[in-house]
């Protein structure tokens, strides 16, 4: 009886297959992420600690244990500097680093604490100054020992900075990251909306800014019941974008404040609306519109405002 070697061969190189790409899937798949919470905390904390910026921490941590240090050769000041330092430390610390806020002012109150600590102990035990730290004081630490004045500053000074570093940290870090975010938001749109202050003619509307120009239009359009979804300077400023949203429709609003507006404004903002499928688009203007400017948008979708219009507009 013969073997079918050939078979035979087939199968290992099949079994051999199974097994290749069983280990590729093994190799490819994800790490499972750590179960419960404290472990995802662990998890969150080691990975933190490898992303801190150590030379801030030690530059800020160092600089804050010295400064609490001396501060308890201030006396009556003592409050006043202890309240500064560690919050201080903080804030400047928040607006340089971008991540682990928290973390990061723990580790500077921890190098503080212990930099504090190191100095304290120069300063009680081996200069003059100790008795001017033990004053400082009042008349409450006169009957401790040196050992224990110092440990009581030591363990003052380590948890004004731990506590204080890590919560001056965490404001100033969140509130540059909103504003980081509301400054990229601005560079995407090009530019910022400014407040148009008080329209009491419609010559007001001529004098007005293109930023300040786009927010009173965006406040008559809203007012008539428009609802406001984006903006976004175009063409080196020439122009300024608004699309609303009026009754399940989007409009495609085009704001200009040159001395006359061209055709040229009303063909770029039709191209735009059959780009986005926008049927509904209106070009304004703080000034006044030329004769082919007002050719170019018959049998277009287009509107045109003039601002003496815009402003009657406004007052009904």
């Amino acid at each position: 009886m013969g073997v079918d070697v050939s078979e035979q061969r087939e199968q290992q190189e099949a079994e051999a297959g199974k097994i290749t790409r069983k280990a590729r899937k093994e190799i490819e798949a994800p790490a499972a992420p750590p179960a419960g919470r404290v472990a995802q905390l662990i998890a969150s904390v080691r990975t933190g600690l490898r992303e801190l910026n150590w030379r801030l921490v030690l530059l800020y941590g160092g600089a804050a244990g010295l400064l609490m240090s001396l501060a308890f050769l201030q006396g009556p000041a003592l409050s006043i500097v202890a309240g500064i330092v560690p919050v201080g430390t903080g804030l400047l610390l928040g607006r340089r680093v971008t991540r682990y806020y928290a973390l990061h002012g723990i580790a500077t109150g921890l190098v503080g604490g212990i930099v504090g600590a190191v100095a304290l102990g120069v300063l009680f035990f081996f200069t003059p100054l100790g008795a001017a730290m033990q004053a400082s004081l009042g008349a409450g630490a006169s009957g401790l020992t040196p050992l224990s004045v110092w440990a009581q500053l030591s363990g003052f000074t380590a948890f004004s900075l731990i506590a204080f570093c890590a919560f001056g940290t965490t404001m100033a870090g969140r509130t540059e990251e909103r504003n980081r975010k509301a400054r990229a938001v601005v560079d995407t749109r090009g530019g910022q909306l400014e407040r148009p202050g008080v329209i009491r003619t419609a010559d007001d509307v001529r004098g007005l800014s293109l930023p300040k120009f786009g927010t009173y239009v965006k406040n008559v359009f809203t007012k008539k019941g428009f609802q406001f979804k984006d903006y976004r300077f175009v063409d080196k400023d020439k122009h300024l974008d608004l699309w609303f949203e009026y009754e399940g429709q989007p409009w495609h609003l085009r704001l200009s404040v040159a001395d006359k507006i061209t055709p040229g404004t009303i063909e770029g903002l039709s191209q735009e609306m059959k780009r986005e499928g926008c049927r509904k688009g209106v070009v304004l203007a703080s000034t006044e519109f030329t004769p082919g400017a007002a050719k170019a948008a018959k049998g277009r979708p287009i509107v045109l405002i003039d601002g003496a219009t815009l402003y009657e507009i406004a007052e009904k």
